[in-house]
Formats: structure tokens, C-alpha cells, sequence
């Protein structure tokens, strides 16, 4: 399988995806102190913009399909009423992608174009994910129709981690049961990917909120460290 290229929307789809495009090129060249026309000409260009200093993250999306350019998955999302932020993120290199990839029995997931495989690949969305003091750390690779989502480089605990010190003006931090809740709430909370590694970090972001209880007694056993396994060592009562 070769990687998604650009289909034509449908008309159903075409506007849509349209403003979704507009919209994060409007939030990259516009702001509130946008510099007067005198003052354009010398003010600095995103260096990331023309592809200097970007991480590994940022080359590898670069690599991929814009999902408002993918007909079939952004109409998939659509679908589920993923639209507005959970499309576009907040800023460069937050928007959802597309591209074909490789998902290993372990977890981690690998681009086709790197493993060169043509059997077993899928057409995922990926997921920028971001860490705790919002730097792009991971990209996850997410197929809503098998549920499956794994990291590229296995760096985050979950989606959503820069909201974690985020004011919230007592609200609590809402743990969302599925990627798709996640996404369509336009990436405000966060979804666990490993309940362990993000367990110390979600200790610091109490309370928690759900939207069920039955995920909230799934997610208190899942984040319950349990006390380490105990014994008397023989060499310990040999010397005592």
C-alpha cells in the first residue's frame, strides 16, 4: 500500500473541510497585535515554517496528509462529530494527519515508508501528542474503526498532557473514556494511554472528572498502585 494521497471531497465535505483548512491558517498568521504593514516586512518568520529546527515529531508530520485533504477519514470523523480543535489543535504542527503505518503486537507503531512493508497497513490518523509543558514529544497513531492506538516513540503516558497544569478555575481535570470523546471535546482533558506512567503525573491534577461511573471505578483500580510483592529472603534468615 502506498501512502493516502489527497482525494477530492465530495461536496457534502468539501466546504467543511475547507473551513477547517481556513481556520488553522487563520490562527497561524493572525493574532490580536498583529504587526502593522511597516513592521512586517522585518518581523521574524517562524524558522519551522520552512522546515529549520524541527524534531523528529515535527519532519514526520510533514511527511503525512492533512486530514481535511483525506476524504474518507475526515469524513469518518466527521461522522463521529470530531470538527473545529479536535481537527486542527491549537497552533503549528497540532492538526490531525493521515498517513500509512505498521502496528506492532507490542504497541509502538512504524510509518511505512520506513519499514518499506506492504501487507498489513492501515490508513491511521495521527495524533500529535504533547507533554506536560506542551513540547510535541510523541505522535500516536489512532484506527477508530479497530480501536487500535499506539506511539511512534513510546515518550507520553497519555493525550492531553499539556492540560494537566492548565487553570481550570476549580474544574476537574475530565479523563475521557475514549479518543474519540477526547477529540470531540477538542482536546481539552486528557486520555490515558499508560495508566502506570501517567498515574504520578494525574496525582498532581486532582480531582479527576468522568462522564460515567463505570469509567470512574475502571480508572480509580487502573491508577491504584498496588503494594510491591514481599518476601523473606533465604539469605537474609541465613545470616540472621
Amino acid at each position: 500500500m502506498q501512502a493516502p494521497h489527497a482525494e477530492t471531497p465530495d461536496p457534502r465535505d468539501r466546504k467543511a473541510g475547507r473551513q477547517e483548512f481556513e481556520h488553522v491558517s487563520r490562527r497561524l498568521t493572525n493574532s490580536s497585535n498583529a504587526p502593522s504593514p511597516d513592521e512586517q516586512d522585518s518581523a521574524p518568520i517562524d524558522p519551522r515554517l520552512v522546515g529549520l529546527g524541527l524534531n523528529a515529531c515535527e519532519r514526520a508530520l510533514l511527511d503525512c496528509c492533512p486530514v481535511v485533504l483525506h476524504n474518507a477519514t475526515y469524513s469518518k470523523l466527521f461522522a463521529l462529530g470530531v470538527h473545529g480543535a479536535g481537527v486542527t489543535g491549537r497552533g503549528l504542527f497540532d492538526a490531525l494527519e493521515v498517513a500509512d503505518v505498521l502496528f506492532r503486537p507490542a504497541s509502538p507503531f512504524d510509518f511505512a515508508r520506513e519499514v518499506g512493508a506492504v501487507f498489513r497497513l492501515v490508513a491511521a490518523i495521527i495524533i500529535p501528542v504533547h507533554d506536560e509543558a506542551g513540547d510535541l514529544v510523541d505522535l500516536a497513531a489512532w484506527d477508530p474503526d479497530a480501536g487500535a492506538i499506539a506511539l511512534w516513540r513510546g515518550a507520553a503516558s497519555m493525550l492531553g498532557a499539556e492540560n494537566i497544569f492548565a487553570p481550570r478555575l476549580g474544574e476537574p481535570l475530565l479523563v475521557h473514556e475514549s479518543v474519540a470523546d477526547w477529540l470531540r471535546a477538542g482536546r481539552q482533558g486528557v486520555f490515558v494511554l499508560d495508566h502506570c506512567r501517567a498515574a504520578p503525573l494525574l496525582r498532581l491534577s486532582e480531582p479527576l472528572g468522568v462522564t460515567r461511573e463505570a469509567h470512574g471505578r475502571r480508572l480509580r483500580q487502573a491508577l491504584t498502585i498496588s503494594a510491591p510483592r514481599i518476601v523473606v529472603a533465604s539469605n537474609a534468615r541465613a545470616a540472621a
